[in-house]
């Protein structure tokens, strides 16, 4: 264990750690064994993913609404393992000091990884994240900052381990948190056969040229030898990847001039080609909620289309015929030029078919 964790073990659970005294006799546990350093665990006192109320409201074509009752799944198969993305914009480069407030990781949180409980144990580590800011230096991968990130989710994905022999896992993961988790599968998994023969699948999302190859092309090549990305439906083992844009709009953000971005369609994992299950939303997101809605959540199945570009971004569009309570095009001008921040809500319904799909398919 890291010095600088053995430290913020003991600042969070001296009592676990009996006040991180040395001891010759054994290893003292990892950080992550305490309950507080979790954001979801299944059996902890405070399980951020049971803290919101997941039942959402349908939107049918038709304008009728029918409510889905949103299930925790009962000692599922299998665990689904997240690391959040940037949620620090203290000026500067630099990690998280302050992991314990939960005011801004919830909020992907819910919009992302919550629901998934429904197929899969959750488990979401705080970490000591690197500020936006730090992703303007030029080499921020090398830098100390991400070392101290990684580290954290290292640790976190150790415990885990150490905690659940032998079960199935799926990586989730969205901007930095899909850094991490790519960083993750480099240094564990892809030469782990053992590992790889438990990994459902990887959910790497919103990482920009983080896996910066031709789509369908990255086993044998950097950063890969063994792991690629999915290409039909029930794949297992892979890489679910792809950057969210509006269809038609430039984007304010893509790849440099001769490289692509790896892009999974996730409509050509089984589903309906071309046309995404279902957006899910929050109230609290700002969108405005049809009367008669009283549910936490509304969802629009079947209103988006989505297609792969040969830049290797998500372009999403709206179904003709269909009406979209957020237009795309307006969505990526609001939100700075991409659709990264609605990347998972856009296609929450298609993820969790695909990774269901995927666990059902597993050896």
């Amino acid at each position: 264990m890291s010095p600088v964790l053995r430290t913020l073990a003991c600042c969070l659970a001296p009592m676990l750690i009996g006040g991180c005294s040395d001891s010759s006799d054994s290893p003292p546990p990892g950080p992550y064994a305490d309950d507080a350093l979790w954001l979801c665990k299944p059996g902890i006192a405070d399980d951020k993913c049971l803290a919101l109320d997941q039942d959402a409201t349908w939107i049918l074509e038709d304008d009728s609404q029918v409510v889905y009752e949103h299930e925790v799944a009962v000692d599922p198969d299998f665990d689904c393992f997240y690391v959040y993305p940037t949620q620090d914009f203290t000026e500067g480069p630099g990690n998280s000091t302050d992991i314990v407030n939960d005011t801004r990781p919830l909020r992907p949180l819910y919009n992302q990884a919550a629901r998934f409980n429904s197929l899969c144990n959750v488990f979401a580590p705080r970490y000591r994240q690197m500020t936006f800011d730090t992703f303007l230096l030029e080499n921020w991968q090398e830098s100390e900052f991400f070392d101290v990130a990684y580290g954290d989710v290292e640790e976190a994905f150790d415990q885990y381990l150490r905690e659940n022999r032998g079960r199935n896992f799926v990586l989730m993961g969205h901007s930095q948190g899909s850094f991490m988790l790519i960083e993750l599968m480099a240094r564990r998994i892809d030469t782990n056969a053992e590992l790889r023969s438990r990994m459902i699948s990887a959910l790497i999302i919103g990482a920009y040229e983080g896996l910066a190859n031709p789509p369908g092309d990255l086993g044998g090549d950097e950063p890969y030898e063994n792991l690629d990305l999915c290409t039909r439906a029930g794949d297992t083992g892979c890489i679910v990847a792809y950057n969210g844009i509006a269809d038609g709009v430039e984007p304010g953000r893509g790849p440099a001039e001769g490289e692509t971005w790896p892009c999974v369609d996730p409509t050509l994992l089984g589903g309906n080609p071309g046309v995404l299950d279902n957006f899910y939303f929050n109230e609290d997101e700002g969108i405005p909620f049809p009367p008669g809605v009283e549910t936490d959540w509304i969802a629009y199945p079947g209103v988006y289309s989505g297609r792969c570009t040969e830049a290797g971004q998500l372009a999403i569009g709206v179904v003709e015929g269909r009406t979209a309570p957020v237009p795309p095009d307006l969505a990526q001008l609001f939100f700075g030029g991409t659709l990264h921040l609605v990347d998972y809500n856009l296609l929450m319904g298609d993820l969790l078919r695909i990774v269901e799909a995927q666990a059902d398919n597993m050896p």
